[in-house]
Parts: structure tokens; C-alpha cells; sequence
């Protein structure tokens, strides 16, 4: 079996390009693209999915990026998924979108840690739709962490590693917008 598949892969494979890509720019490009709460409620809404491909130093670019691999590995192959281009796009969006209404105390983020939880989420119950308990032990992990996250704070190792506080609403988030678009793909595949 071949490491590397185009076709399914190329989603993913983009989606680092971009990371990395935008990693190179200038500061000043960088500040212009993040997500700011402020500049996309005055209607520059690039920065809801500029600002996930962005990262705060090499750590947290290379962190993401193996986080993204994994994720490639484990889900993007298995029949059945969403389109995974449009996948990663919807829970690109989500993700921002569902921080900018249900998160207004994060006004400066960057990374795709809240995609990655919700690519996860979305597919463990994929998992699930198709049989494979080890959805179930997925989905027990990534709220066993979630929820530690959320009674112990944001990790200040971690943090200072990314030089950015870890944004564990975004993580939250993202995983309940990976499970959204997973119930609502399912329900549209049972009706068709």
C-alpha cells in the first residue's frame, strides 16, 4: 500500500502547503491575516480561515502539521467520508464561526488545533456510522481531555512552548462542530 495517495491525500497535503506557506510571510502579512474578533466584525472575514493557517512560532507549526498527519492516516482513507476537501473547509469555517458568536473572550487566535479536534470528532462517528467501536474509544478520549481542559485551564507548558496561551475554547468548539457535521452528513446520507 502506498504512503501517499493524490487523491485523498491532496486535501491534506494543500492544507499543510497553505501552513506553511503563510508561516514564511512577513510579520505584517501575518498580523493582516489572523484571526481578530474585532477586524472580521468590521468585515474583513478572510481572517475566520486565514488566521486557522496561521501559527504562533515553529513549534506550534510542526505540532499542527503532525496533528494533521495523523488525522490523514487514521480517517482519510476509510469509505464512506465526506468529500474531504469540503470537509476540512466546513469545519475550517465552523470552527472560526462558532468562536467569533460563542467565544467573544478570544479576540486573537491562530492555528488549526479547533479543526484538528473537530476532523477527529467528525471521524470517530464516521467510525461509529460504519461499525468500528474504535469511534467510541475516540470520542471517550477527546471529552476525557476536553473536559480536563476545560476544569484545569490552558496549559502554561504547552502555552509557552507555542508562545500563545492554548486556546482550549477553540479546541472545545471545533470538536462539537466536527461531531455536528458528522450527525448532519449522516442524517443527509440515511435520507438519500
Amino acid at each position: 500500500m502506498p504512503i501517499l495517495k493524490l487523491k485523498s491525500d491532496l486535501p491534506y497535503l494543500l492544507l499543510a502547503s497553505c501552513c506553511v506557506l503563510l508561516f514564511l510571510l512577513p510579520p505584517a502579512w501575518q498580523h493582516a491575516l489572523e484571526y481578530n474578533q474585532t477586524m472580521i466584525w468590521r468585515g474583513e472575514l478572510w481572517r475566520l480561515l486565514s488566521g486557522q493557517l496561521l501559527h504562533s512560532n515553529v513549534y506550534h507549526l510542526l505540532m499542527n502539521l503532525a496533528g494533521l498527519a495523523v488525522l490523514m492516516i487514521l480517517h482519510g482513507r476509510l469509505p464512506g467520508r465526506l468529500a474531504v476537501g469540503w470537509q476540512l473547509l466546513l469545519l475550517l469555517l465552523a470552527t472560526a464561526l462558532a468562536l467569533l458568536l460563542l467565544a467573544p473572550e478570544i479576540d486573537i487566535y491562530v492555528g488549526l488545533s479547533g479543526m484538528l479536534h473537530g476532523l477527529l470528532c467528525y471521524g470517530a462517528v464516521a467510525d461509529l456510522r460504519q461499525g468500528y467501536r474504535s469511534g467510541m474509544l475516540i470520542l471517550i478520549g477527546v471529552s476525557a481531555k476536553l473536559a480536563l481542559e476545560q476544569w484545569q485551564g490552558p496549559d502554561p507548558v504547552l502555552g509557552a512552548q507555542i508562545g500563545a496561551e492554548v486556546a482550549i475554547d477553540a479546541h472545545l468548539l471545533g470538536a462539537l462542530c466536527g461531531v455536528l457535521l458528522a450527525l448532519l452528513s449522516w442524517r443527509q446520507i440515511k435520507h438519500q
